[in-house]
């Protein structure tokens, strides 16, 4: 028998995921691309940036190319603490740490507390890269189901007994990828009360939190962690980032922990990569300092805000009636359910025929679930390709629909 590599026993959890795999339809220019939940390409902040680095000093430029303190750089923490404030975030219990992108301080926290058999709970479907990472360690997720407000109580409360030896609970509470929908007060208030009755940690994913399209919506993206009262705010992670707020390629993201929580997180991130990359630090704390992020964000805003009025348009004019789907406030994403029995694979195989990609629901469920239900993400989109996408995803639904109802 020839040589075999000694992988480690988490790598056969680790498989190939439906968005992975769709990405080489999502980047053919034949095909109109409803699977990538990423920024659109062209409402980068090019010039801000070009002009932030000019007038950067001269030893402002070289300390972005040198090595940076494990924790992040100084005046970049102060920044985002300065941020995290605004937010109701309390300062005098926690600590900001700056991370390579929002999935690394997921996978900080996972190292903290995750050892293999252990149990996570989580929202289903959830983000699809904690799904993966959660499996590198071995570790079970038990889905929750949710509804238009949020984690549904009586079936996180049922999930807790069956697996009260969970270590932390992961939710996003705004603007939800990819379930597209966001926590209603009372449902955040709910959380709370939840994690202090069970002593249990709460990691509060809130990457599209400044993603909202309408002023009047802003007080409902207010972090669970600004709500908690000092004793529960110890058992809140926060994690955040800058990929929706400035720019993916930049891989910069933030984690706040509890203090004593902190100087193990440090030891963690320093056995990753020893420090995330100063270049972007130096001038992502330039681009908060200086107003270029406020400014930024209302530009972008109105841009997701066309994208996601069209696409509810033409799934309100070409898809049948039985389907259901949130109506986003803000961020990327619009969830979609096909009636019981109507399988999304075969509305995606009509699609891929026909020239357009999206991604199946049981991509996002911890068990498998969800085969009748779908993601659209429409920030990736041009405008004009987005009602010719829908409309052949309609007549996608409705075969499948009449397949369903005569299988013969």
């Amino acid at each position: 028998m020839g040589f075999e590599y000694p992988y480690a026993r988490g790598v056969a959890h680790l498989k190939s995921s439906d968005i992975r795999d769709l990405m080489k339809y999502a980047i053919d220019p034949r095909y109109i691309s409803f699977a990538g939940g990423m920024p659109n390409n062209r409402l980068f902040p090019v010039d801000e940036v070009e002009e932030i680095y000019r007038r950067l000093p001269r030893k402002e430029k070289e300390t972005a190319f040198q090595y940076g303190p494990t924790t992040g750089y100084p005046p970049l923490r102060e920044a985002v603490k300065e941020y995290m404030a605004s937010k109701g975030i309390p300062a005098d219990s926690h600590d900001v740490m700056i991370t390579t992108g929002s999935l690394q301080g997921i996978y900080i926290v996972s190292q903290l507390f995750l050892d293999p058999g252990d149990t996570v709970l989580a929202e289903n479907p959830t983000f699809i890269g904690a799904l993966t990472l959660f499996k590198s360690f071995q570790a079970r997720t038990a889905g929750v189901p949710m509804d238009e407000h949020g984690i549904l109580p009586e079936r996180l409360e049922k999930a807790f007994e069956r697996h009260p030896e969970a270590k932390f609970l992961y939710v996003i509470p705004n603007f939800h990828n990819p379930a597209g929908l966001i926590y209603s007060p009372r449902r955040r208030r709910y959380l709370l009360d939840f994690i202090r009755k069970n002593k249990l940690v709460l990691l509060e994913d809130d990457a599209y939190n400044e993603l909202y399209f309408d002023e009047a919506d802003r007080p409902l993206t207010r972090p669970v962690l600004s709500m908690a009262d000092p004793d529960t705010a110890r058992q809140i992670i926060y994690a955040g980032t800058f990929s929706k707020i400035f720019g993916p390629g930049f891989r910069l993201g933030w984690l706040v922990l509890p203090r004593e929580v902190f100087p193990k997180a440090e030891i963690v991130k320093q056995s990753l990569d020893a420090c995330s990359p100063n270049f972007s630090q130096v001038i992502a704390n330039t681009f908060m300092r200086e107003g270029y992020m406020k400014a930024y964000l209302e530009r972008i805003r109105p841009e997701y805000r066309l994208r996601r009025d069209l696409i509810l348009q033409a799934m309100e004019k070409h898809f049948p009636p039985g389907v259901r789907y949130v109506r986003p406030k803000g961020g990327f994403y619009v969830w979609v359910e096909l009636p019981d029995g109507v399988p999304a694979a075969r509305v995606l195989d009509y699609a891929l025929e026909n020239g357009v990609v999206f991604v199946l629901g049981k991509s996002f469920a911890p068990d498998d679930s969800l085969t009748s239900a779908f993601r659209l993400a429409y920030s990736n989109v041009d405008p004009e390709q987005i009602e010719p996408g829908i409309r052949v995803i309609g007549e996608g639904i409705r075969r499948a629909m009449a397949r369903a109802q005569n299988p013969g």
